[in-house]
Parts: C-alpha cells; structure tokens; sequence
C-alpha cells in the first residue's frame, strides 16, 4: 500500500473514530485540520475540470446550480476550514471555520437548511433544530466557528492561525495531522474499538470462499496497522492538492515527520540509508513506465508480508480449483507455478527491502524496450515456473536457458497469439517476453535487445555502489495511454469498459503522465505527485458522471 494511500486511509479513520471522552484523552487525540483556501477556487477548479476540459455542459450547469446553495453569506476569497475532533466512547464532532462576508445572509440560509440561530444575551450564537450546537462570530476578523460544545467555539481567536502554512502554500485543498508526544498510548488504545467496527463492516460475500475472505480480511488489518501507526506516532501530516489550470496539471505533495522515539521514527531511520542493488542500472524517467523502489522492510511489515503470503496461496489455489475451463493437469500446473512465484518473492523479504527498478523507453523502429528487476534470493525456481507454462495455456511455448551461464539464466517466453497485437504494438513484431534470474534478482525484458538489456544489467549491478545513497524512495513514471490501449485490446469486452472507454477518450499522447517522488530529507518523507491533462478531464468526466447521475 502507498504512504499516499495510508494518508488518505488516515483522513478516512479520523472520520469513523470516536469522539472524546475524557480532558486526558482530548490532548492525547490528533488535531486535524482541512482547508479549502477558497470558495471561489474551488468552483473555478471544478468548471476547469468538468467544462473545460470534459466539455460537460450538463454536469456542470447541475454543479453550477447547486454549489451556490451552500455559500449565501459566506466569503467566497478567503480561505474556509475545518476541524475533526476526535477521540472515544461517541461520535466523532466538525468544528466550521467560515469566512463570513454577510452574517444576516449566512444566518438566513441555515434557516433554509433548518438550522435555528438565536443570539444569546451572553455568549455566542445558540443552533437548533437539524444541528445542536454553538456558533461564535468573530465581528472582526468577519469568521463564524461552529460546533456542538460551547468551549470549541470560545477558544479560537485566530481562525487561520493554525493553518497558516497551509494558506502560504496556496493549496487549493489541504489538510494538517499534528500529535502531541504523550498521547501514543491514548491514540493506539482508541484505534482499537475502530478496528472492531470496521473489521465487523466487512462481510463475506455471497460467492466468496472462506480462504478469499479470510484474505480479504488480512489485508483489511495489514492496513490498519499502517494507518494506526500513522495515526498513533505521526508528529505532524501534510497533505496538498493543487488544480493547476494555467498548467493544465494537479498536484499532490505530502510530508510526515514522526515522533521522535517511535516505530515510525525507527522506520523512517531506516530509509535512503542502503542503496539500492539496483543503483548502478539507469532508468530514465522520461519513457511510458519507469520507476525505483527502495524501500525498507522492518520487523512489522515483513511479519505481514509472510502471512499475506500464506494465505494468498490457499486463496489463489481455490480460484484455479473452481475453474471449469481448465483440465486437471492445467489447474496441478497453475497451483504449482502460483506456490513458485510466491515462494520467490517471500524471499525477497530476507533482504528487508523491497528493491526494484523498471525501465521503459523508446528503441529502434518505434518501438519500445523494456526492462526491469527485482531483488529475490530465490530465483533458480523461475526455470521451473516457466518449464509449467506450457502446461497451463493452451498454444503458449517457451525455451528455457536461452542464457545459461554460471550466474545468469534467461528464459523465453513466446506471446500467445490472443496477446500479439497489443504486445507487438508496444515492443516490436515477434518479440517475445525474456525473464531472467541470478542468485540475487529476478529480471525481465522485453522489445529490441532484450537478452542483451538483461545481461548488461547483470553486469552492472556487480559494479561497486555509489558512495551516496539517493533519497528517493520511490520514483515512478507513467504514460498511461499506452498501457491502456494494450490493456483494452487484451481485455476486450471483458471488465469495465465503459470506464476504459472513458479513460481513452480523456487522454492523449501529449498529456497523460503520472509521475510521483517520495524521498527522506532528513528526518521528514516527503512526497510529490503530479497528474497531466488528459488524467485531469479524466476526474472531470467522472464527476461530470456523478452530477448527471445524482445531482
């Protein structure tokens, strides 16, 4: 799972969390803020995404028309932001920090919403009706905060002081995760009722066996642990987007510093300080798929890894059991390969790193070669894996030891014909997929040179390392309408084309890159993202799609 992915399972957590119970339990819980740094910004960036770039004239007019609703007497220039106050035993409470550009109209339109506000002879604003709660204005910084506890609106005095780095930063959303040093026990404690009531939310589907769900289930609770210890041990998250229409680009940028003295501290220690097996291959990051990781396993994650392989295999042996379309001897060969490769990469884990790079770019001809690697100190059983390939797939042929030296073995592997067109497209009229191992990776090639890429790849891993390890952890780089188009050719009819139709419609040759960093600048992981055009009228139609269907 991504540290992108884990952020936004944090924000996801923090809205089914608990609420606070106790004043111990208040400072133990995380302080989270959002900011949207205005309203304007953000009507301005969905008619960018869903008229201008999708051309959805629809989808935007039921967007126009509804967004204005929600904005009567607010300040639509000045940044808005919310609070999530958490903590246990009740549900989880939103503090509103409004810019307030007429208070007679802003008022008037919770009226609208059937929310009543009455002025109190003393204190702020009393809510009732469809919300319970409190709203303080701030008659000169022209701000209203709104909660349900009395205190949570009295002791803000500057609405934007907190999120001011967030303000200078200009992101158009953005949201701020701090934690106070004493409170790691008190926050892992409250994550545990959590992990109960989302574990219980997931339920076995009604064709699914119970080794499926059993997985289903791990990789549910291997999340968790990812988010707990963010959640837990994270002295301060930033999360950025940034809709870039003079750029025709989003953005997405994120940091995470630990506290200090924590697994998470201990875990971030452990990156960029070896480098990578695989750090004296090239990989340019300007071809369709390039990309670097460099990441460091401790003593949790390779536990994890270990029991999602053991039962990942049960579970992927059951779905080759259950297939009519396969003879017995095919289903013996695909369980047979499945235990192979999962054997291999368990054993990548030894190395407590996840190391591996992926090189794609142009070749003669047009075409493209590829070439990649990953780090495994169990690579002699891929000759078997690819000696039960036949067995498993009609018409599919190989040729083993194409290179058989003392400590480099490639294998051929030809493409079947239902895969040629899309294959051939991409790498080249019959060209054929080369995997190879040595005692210490597994590698794979394809497109013009093949055997040659791997061998000059071999060779060079040899070479001593760089004095200085690279920070980045992970670099990758995607032109995502060349592998849709093999994708959708390979796929045909089958899965969901509509969304893949959509997708190819949204991009071009010109603007569908996704390229992401994430890298150690000293204590801090850092990380950018970066979305191109085509990626971008992509979100636009989608939620051109959810405004027609619902709105």
């Amino acid at each position: 799972m991504s540290r992108i992915a884990h952020l936004a399972l944090i924000l996801f957590v923090a809205f089914s969390l608990p609420r606070v119970a106790t004043a111990q339990e208040n400072k133990a819980a995380p302080n989270i803020s959002l900011v949207q740094i205005n309203a304007d910004g953000m009507i301005a960036d969905l008619k960018y995404l869903v008229l201008d770039l999708a051309g959805d004239k629809k989808g935007w007019t039921n967007l126009e028309q509804l967004i204005p609703t929600f904005l009567e007497g607010i300040d639509k220039q000045r940044p808005l932001r919310i609070d999530i106050l958490l903590g246990e035993n009740q549900q989880q409470r939103y503090r509103l920090i409004l810019p307030i550009s007429d208070l007679g109209e802003f008022r008037d339109n919770l009226e609208v919403f059937e929310i009543s506000s009455k002025k109190q002879r003393k204190g702020p604003y009393k809510l009732g009706n469809l919300f319970e709660g409190f709203m303080q204005y701030l008659q000169e910084k022209k701000y209203v905060i709104i909660s349900e506890k009395l205190d949570e609106v009295e002791n803000i005095e500057d609405p934007l002081k907190r999120v001011q780095e967030l303000i200078k930063a200009e992101y158009d959303f953005s949201a701020l995760i701090t934690n106070e040093k004493e409170g790691v026990d008190l926050r892992k404690k409250s994550m545990t009722k959590t992990r109960e009531q989302l574990q219980a939310a997931i339920k076995k589907k009604r064709d699914e066996t119970d080794n499926a769900f059993e997985l289903r289930k791990l990789a549910f609770t291997h999340q968790m642990d990812e988010a707990e210890r963010l959640f837990a041990e994270a002295q301060k998250m930033v999360i950025g987007w940034t809709t870039d229409a003079a750029q025709n680009e989003g953005r997405l940028v994120f940091s995470l510093k630990a506290i200090e003295g924590t697994s998470l501290d201990e875990s971030i220690k452990q990156f960029a300080t070896k480098p990578s097996y695989f750090a004296n291959v090239e990989v340019k990051q300007d071809g369709i798929l390039n990309g670097r990781i460099n990441h460091p396993l401790d003593e949790m994650r390779k536990a994890n890894i270990t029991a999602f392989y053991s039962l990942l295999l049960p579970s992927i042996k059951e779905r080759i059991d259950s297939n009519k379309d396969l003879t017995d001897k095919q289903k013996e060969a695909g369980k047979k390969i499945a235990e192979l490769i999962i054997q291999m990469l368990d054993a990548g884990k030894e190395t407590s790193l996840i190391d591996g790079f992926i090189n794609t770019n142009s070749a003669d001809g047009g075409k493209y070669a590829l070439l990649g690697g990953i780090r495994s100190t169990d690579g002699a059983k891929l000759k078997e894996v690819v000696e039960l390939l036949p067995q498993l797939m009609k018409g599919q042929t190989v040729e083993v030891d194409v290179v058989n030296e003392e400590n480099l073995k490639i294998h051929k592997i030809t493409i079947r014909e239902e895969f040629q067109a899309g294959f051939y497209e991409l790498f080249g009229d019959g060209e054929a997929l080369y995997v190879g191992s040595t005692p210490e990776a597994l590698w794979m090639a394809a497109g013009p040179d093949a055997i040659q890429n791997i061998k000059d790849a071999a060779k060079k891993v040899k070479e001593p390392a760089p004095e200085k390890v690279s920070p980045n952890v992970i670099e990758l780089n995607v032109k995502t309408l060349p592998w849709l188009k093999l994708i959708n050719k390979i796929r045909d009819k089958k899965g969901n084309v509509e969304i893949r139709e959509m997708l190819l419609g949204s991009l071009s040759d010109k603007d569908d890159t996704f390229t992401f960093v994430m890298k150690r600048e000293g204590d801090v992981i850092d990380g950018k993202a970066k979305l191109d055009k085509g990626i971008l009228k992509f979100i636009g139609n989608l939620i051109a799609k959810f405004s027609k269907e619902t709105l």
